[in-house]
């Protein structure tokens, strides 16, 4: 048997929601997607970087990932039957995947429409594989139902699209797997929950996630992650917009690399991060987001809550024209902050700060990005290298 890696996943040409319970983030939120965010970029079928590299979609650069070892670790896949649709029918669809042992299997779904009105399950080490994210359609007009449900470890999800109508509830919903999940070259948009949704009430020490090379718009959140203890889990060039809060939401105490990704035109921001113990924003272009009334309760990238542990790394992102500041921690306290080398313009409060970064111990700041609040007294937390 051959162990598929990471490594190996990204060289390969790419053809490229959780129970049937409703997803606990369902609703309209309270805010509203822009009515004119549309597609801005290309997403490539075939990954042309190295096995160790992101691509930044926005600028079609190939960039090395800082954790080229956290994310999606592979799993043994050649032994799987192979299953394929042959009709593309509800009926068919789910009688196929009746048949998948609870071994495994790789299920193949041809270029078609697949209407649907109940929650597709997929098990542990499952491949759930379609023609590409614009030729296999899974469309969805049922209120009371996710999507798709990752209902185990060892899970890819690739190469299709998934339509709610702007009736289904989650995407792609997981909660209480075993982690070990790919999810690529997917399209996901209108749902009146999010688009991903990975939750973990028991912890899973283990759990590694990746999401690369993925479309999401028009959902409450693109992607949300409640994952716990060490998580290991990588977020790189999606495109995440017209979203009606958030274009990523990390609820999450885990380690989360989320680089190469353009979140633009999302309600409140591109990128939220309440609790997480460390979070590296590496060369993602976040722009337009902000759509609040209150130009003060928006931003770029937000952190939200009290985490005293928590570091946060932000470098080489194009932050700028932003509806708020380009990076704000709000009534948050964390340990650790650095700053390099962003492009902030455009993006301020109605004070002319950039940058919001109160409640944190020690900031770090190489080169120039922007105006910076500490709060009165405390401008001694901060170093300028």
């Amino acid at each position: 048997m051959v162990k598929i890696t990471l490594a190996v996943l990204l060289l390969v040409f790419l053809i490229g929601c959780g129970s049937s319970e409703p997803a606990s983030d369902v609703g309209s939120g309270t805010g509203g997607a822009s009515d004119t965010a549309v597609s801005q970029v290309e997403i490539p079928e075939a990954f042309a970087c190295g096995a160790d590299e992101f691509y930044r979609i926005k600028t079609q650069q190939c960039v090395k990932l800082k954790h080229p070892g956290w994310g999606f670790r592979g799993f043994e896949t050649e032994s799987l039957p192979i299953f394929t649709l042959e009709s593309c029918t509800q009926d068919a669809l789910f009688s196929l995947l009746e048949k998948v042992p609870q071994s495994g299997g790789h299920v193949m779904l041809p270029a078609c429409t697949i209407e649907t009105d109940d929650v597709i399950a997929l098990n542990d080490n499952t491949i759930l594989e379609g023609a590409g994210m614009d030729k296999t359609i899974i469309r969805s007009h049922n209120p009371n139902h996710d999507m798709l449900s990752l209902r185990g470890k060892n899970i890819i999800v690739r190469g299709m699209r998934f339509d709610g109508t702007g009736n289904a509830l989650g995407g792609i919903v997981g909660t209480n797997n075993g982690g070990n999940i790919l999810i690529e070259h997917v399209d996901i948009s209108d749902l009146r929950g999010s688009g991903i949704y990975l939750d973990t009430a028991k912890p899973q020490a283990d759990a590694q996630i990746t999401v690369r090379l993925s479309r999401i718009s028009q959902t409450l959140h693109g992607i949300v992650v409640k994952m716990r203890d060490s998580a290991k889990i990588l977020f790189y060039s999606n495109e995440l917009f017209g979203n009606r809060e958030y274009g990523i939401d990390m609820s999450t105490t885990s380690d989360i690399e989320v680089s190469g990704n353009y979140m633009h035109d999302n309600y409140y921001a591109g990128a939220k991060s309440p609790m997480a113990d460390r979070i590296y924003y590496y060369h993602n272009d976040i722009n337009r987001n902000g759509k609040d009334p209150n130009k003060e309760d928006r931003a770029g990238i937000v952190y939200m809550g009290t985490n005293v542990g928590a570091s946060i790394y932000i470098e080489y992102n194009d932050l700028r024209n932003n509806g708020g500041l380009a990076y704000a921690s709000w009534d948050a306290h964390f340990a650790y902050l650095l700053l390099r080398d962003n492009q902030v313009a455009g993006s301020e409060d109605s004070n002319g700060y950039n940058i919001r970064a109160t409640g944190i111990d020690k900031i770090d700041v190489y080169g120039d990005n922007g105006r910076i609040w500490v709060g009165e007294g405390n401008e001694g937390r901060i170093v300028y290298h």
